[in-house]
């Protein structure tokens, strides 16, 4: 495994931990100004570093666990699939452990309810989206999972799940904020009170999104760099699976129906994929393929 996704988990934890510091430190001094404690305690900075590393590393931790793996794929919109969908997936599997000669047992199948033509896996969990599941040709979805299982494979998913668990507590945050700044509107009819009131909200949400943009940029740009890194790895396992040729048709037919090709430089320094063209020249040449074939029929 690189040492990018190391990196990222790093800056994924330095990242999260100062955001729910600062978030502890507002929740703090509004105790204090409603009386419920003392201000200067040579204890608050312990409490502060306790709450904040026990808010990052307690979802980090459950994020690896099996329960809470679904839950994170739940959120991400994966369900349990059923009747058809189920059996598409379950050959998928059973043909790409065969082929790689693992336990189909290990791995979780769910379908995305998202109208999507794209997939994603999450700790040892692959999700189809259901109108690629149910539109495309059943190899080339086949090739989209072996794409998956390169990711998971390769180590890709836990490190993803591992961040999503960080992440979660930063979710409640901003829920908390809205509940906050809801109840701030609804007290900017009080004289003078309700502006100073909206104006301190204000402040909170200016500083907590400004920090957050500002700590996102290198986690953000380090993250697009490897994950074009880690999709190139995903492809390469399914071409050693001897599935690259349906992953081209899914790639082919994903792209004809989103557009795309080559982008320009600001668009592809953003984008965390690679340009399409590149991933098919690439699978090509794993292939052994030195004719250039621009259709996705012409693959088969």
């Amino acid at each position: 495994m690189s040492l990018t996704p190391i990196i990222l988990i790093i800056l994924t934890f330095i990242v999260n931990f100062i955001m729910d510091f600062s978030f502890w430190s507002i929740m703090l001094s509004l105790a204090y100004m409603g009386g419920m404690s003392t201000a200067g305690s040579a204890s608050d900075l312990d409490l502060l570093v306790k709450l904040s590393l026990a808010s990052v590393l307690i979802p980090g931790i459950l994020a690896e666990i099996g329960p809470f793996e679904r839950i994170f794929v739940f959120s991400q919109g994966g369900r349990k699939a059923y009747g058809e969908d189920a059996m598409l997936l379950e050959e998928g599997l059973h043909e790409i452990c065969r082929r790689g000669n693992l336990d189909p047992s290990d791995y979780h199948l769910y379908v995305g309810l998202r109208n999507e033509y794209n997939a994603f896996s999450l700790g040892k969990s692959i999700v189809v989206f259901a109108p690629l599941l149910r539109q495309f040709p059943e190899g080339e979805v086949i090739g989209v999972m072996a794409h998956e299982m390169g990711h998971i494979r390769n180590g890709h998913t836990w490190a993803n799940l591992l961040c999503v668990g960080m992440e979660w507590f930063g979710q409640i945050i901003v829920m908390v904020y809205n509940t906050i700044f809801f109840i701030c509107r609804l007290l900017i009819w009080i004289p003078f009170l309700g502006i100073v009131i909206n104006l301190f909200a204000l402040f909170i949400s200016l500083q907590y999104n400004i920090l957050y943009f500002i700590l996102q940029i290198p986690m953000l740009l380090i993250s697009r760099f490897g994950s074009r890194k880690e999709e190139y790895e995903a492809d390469a396992y399914a071409c050693h699976l001897g599935l690259g040729r349906e992953l081209a048709g899914g790639l082919l037919r994903i792209e004809s129906i989103y557009g795309g090709g080559n982008s320009g430089f600001f668009q592809s320094l953003m984008n965390d994929h690679p340009d399409t063209p590149k991933r098919i020249e690439r699978i090509r040449k794993m292939l052994g393929d030195d004719h250039r074939q621009e259709h996705s029929n012409e693959w088969y």
